[in-house]
């Protein structure tokens, strides 16, 4: 087991009464997957990636639990923007770029309407901040963005790299957590990009992308 920075320690949440959301959770994912297959079978490998994490960190059952609701959901916004829009392969033109950039608020949206899950709302929102804050939509950076916001940025953009899509092929394990490493203290969390890419290398086996 990797232990919790130190940092990290005591942190706990229970947003929701047991299994409250559970029935919102499931509605929603299967909306997703009839509407779009891929995107709902990328938060599915990203939902993993996190549970795996928050595992091998010991995290607090809580916490773990919504960092992977997180996970689940973060792209859920991407129902209200249209299918050929998400998978152009070609590069997005600037309005296509405002509707993409747009998504993460528009889940937070999505979820407020459904009032087991309001309290996820700002966590999707917040995945695709950076943390030097060049990110969107809000521009937060370092220890402003939330935690398991920070944990899930790590996980999706692992997923992505390690995908096959419509606009990308899939890079090695081995390229994608070079780029993650390198992108620690810019685009990611350092400290918990550090432990992810760790737990990585040591136990690959268990790790195996597309499970």
């Amino acid at each position: 087991m990797v232990h919790l920075l130190p940092s990290w320690r005591g942190l706990d949440a229970s947003p929701w009464p047991p299994g409250a959301e559970d029935d919102a959770v499931a509605r929603l994912l299967d909306m997703a997957e009839r509407a779009a297959p891929d995107v709902a079978a990328h938060m599915r490998r990203t939902a993993r990636l996190a549970r795996l994490f928050s595992v091998e960190v010991e995290m607090p059952h809580g916490l773990l639990k919504l960092v992977v609701r997180t996970a689940q959901l973060h792209d859920i916004g991407k129902l209200a923007i249209a299918p050929w829009v998400i998978e152009k392969p070609g590069p997005l033109s600037d309005s296509e770029r405002r509707l993409i950039e747009a998504h993460p608020a528009m889940g937070q949206k999505i979820l407020e309407r459904r009032p087991a899950l309001t309290a996820l709302g700002p966590l999707v929102r917040s995945t695709h901040e950076r943390w030097d804050g060049e990110g969107y939509p809000d521009r937060l950076s370092g220890g402003a963005i939330p935690l398991p916001s920070r944990i899930v940025a790590i996980c999706d953009a692992f997923d992505a790299m390690t995908s096959d899509r419509a606009y990308s092929r899939p890079m090695t394990i081995g390229g994608a957590l070079e780029e993650l490493t390198c992108a620690r203290g810019t685009q990611f969390d350092p400290g918990a990009t550090e432990m992810f890419c760790t737990i990585l290398e040591d136990g690959i086996d268990r790790w195996a992308v597309g499970a």
